[in-house]
């Protein structure tokens, strides 16, 4: 008999919090039966990702057993991969009524997650846990819930439970120094970051997000080392090369930073973040021109990119250009950057 695959789902929190794809092997019973050839038939189309034809195999072994539990959870698998989450979710439910275990109340909580049913899911990992209170993935996925609603320090708790009993779950040393991150507690954060690091070195976002974290302490020298490394590691990471450039552009370094800024565009074109970082950048050059034409192409990308508008605004005015400033500092408060205000008040009549 062939094993039973897994779902293999993805979960990314906010930000740059990271989750992992989840494994689980599991066995029929059934020997030398029909029903056993149609489950394995099946099985072999699902390594295959020929999924519809997996879904009928499956359908052929259940409807010779009914109560077949392994045949129900892998057309689930083949359901959810096919993106049909709703007969997903129908057959894990009825595979908890044949065989209420820890693991199936685990993977249906995955797929309510993926479909950010997050109440559910949350019920389902609270489930597992009553069975297999060692289930250290289910605990990592409810920190994931909490991240994601930003109850930081109910994620921290549930990332605790999960390394004390796994403390090499390098997700969870990740995902608990993002938490930190977002509280402001960049000593903590720096410390799992590291960490998570040691548990696996090969991993760009863990030097990229401890760069971040060193950034946010104006350690920039540390954190362009950090940027360094994630990027060798991912080479083509738009994402990497902004917030490197915005490391050099704290210290001041700003050719260096519109270098990284160029390269993050050059891989996507769309991240207007990176163009009106681009565009402080040039204004820090007092090179104020090129500064309002990035800041243009950054509300090009986003109309509704309110500290791009408050930018050029400031670069108008060092062009004299006060009606354009003045119009863009309002555009900015409409869009609800509160600092636009204050120069909409002083400087506009």
């Amino acid at each position: 008999m062939k094993y039973l695959l897994s779902l293999a789902l993805l979960f990314t929190a906010i930000g740059l919090c990271y989750a992992q794809g989840e494994e689980v092997v599991r066995a029929s019973t059934i020997k030398d039966s029909k029903e056993e050839v149609f489950y394995n038939e099946g099985v072999t189309l699902l390594e295959q990702k020929n999924y519809a034809d997996a879904i009928g195999k499956f359908s052929e072994a259940i409807g010779l057993k009914p109560d077949f539990a392994e045949a129900y959870y892998n057309r689930a698998v083949a359901k959810d991969l096919s993106k049909d989450y709703e007969g997903a979710l129908t057959d894990l439910g009825k595979v908890l009524e044949l065989q209420p275990t820890a693991n199936a109340y685990f993977v249906r909580g995955r797929v309510y997650q993926e479909q950010n049913m997050l109440d559910e899911a949350e019920s389902d990992f609270t489930e597992a846990v009553k069975l297999d209170p060692k289930m250290e993935k289910a605990y990592y996925y409810m920190g994931g819930i909490k991240f994601q609603a930003g109850s930081y320090d109910e994620a921290i708790q549930l990332y605790a439970k999960c390394l004390s009993i796994d403390a090499s779950y390098y997700y969870a040393l990740n995902d608990r120094g993002s938490a930190y991150r977002q509280l402001g507690k960049y000593d903590e954060a720096v410390k799992d970051y590291t960490a998570a690091i040691a548990v696996n070195p090969k991993v760009d976002f863990l030097y990229g997000n401890r760069g971040s974290a060193y950034r946010l302490q104006r350690r920039y020298d540390e954190a362009i080392r950090d940027y360094d490394e994630a990027i060798k590691l991912s080479p083509h990471s738009a994402m990497l090369y902004n917030n490197r450039g915005l490391a050099k552009l704290r210290k001041e370094d700003y050719a260096g930073a519109l270098a990284d800024f160029a390269q993050a565009v050059k891989y996507d074109a769309n991240y207007y973040r990176a163009y009106n970082n681009a565009g402080n950048a040039y204004h820090g050059q007092k090179e104020y021109a090129k500064a309002v034409a990035e800041f243009d192409k950054a509300i090009q990308q986003n109309g509704s990119f309110g500290q791009a508008y408050l930018n050029r605004g400031i670069s108008k005015e060092m062009l004299r250009d006060s009606k354009g400033a003045c119009a863009d500092w309002k555009k900015a408060a409409e869009l609800d950057v509160t600092q636009a205000n204050s120069y909409v008040s002083l400087q506009c009549k």
